[in-house]
């Protein structure tokens, strides 16, 4: 079965993805392996990442998340906007558990 684990710590990627779930691949936000192959888009380079479902799974997950590139990101998910559905970050809300944001006021500075 799916793997429950107590914390998991999240960072965000400028563009907005999550481990190593970008933009292009959305689809293993919701795929039910644990883990998957995927590959950067910009250098190629193969990744092994924990899939949404194994993330959503997690009894309490926190985003920690610093600078100024990530404040767009940010405020696209908080504030729910037209664009933020393309963000892997947007898709990341626990099943069963809960989930904190920490920002510093260079990321937070976007939000409204």
């Amino acid at each position: 079965g799916m793997p429950v684990f107590d914390l998991i710590i999240l960072g965000m990627g400028n563009d907005g993805h999550i481990a190593s779930i970008f933009p292009d691949c959305l689809n293993l936000i919701d795929d039910q392996r644990i883990c998957a192959a995927t590959r950067h888009p910009a250098t190629k380079m193969k990744r092994v990442t924990l899939t949404g479902s194994t993330i959503k799974n997690s009894k309490k997950i926190f985003f920690m998340i610093t600078g100024k590139g990530k404040a767009s990101g940010v405020s696209e998910v908080m504030n729910n906007s037209a664009t933020a559905k393309l963000l892997p970050a947007y898709y990341i809300e626990p099943a069963n558990g809960s989930m904190i944001w920490f920002l510093d006021e260079t990321a937070a500075s976007s939000i409204s």
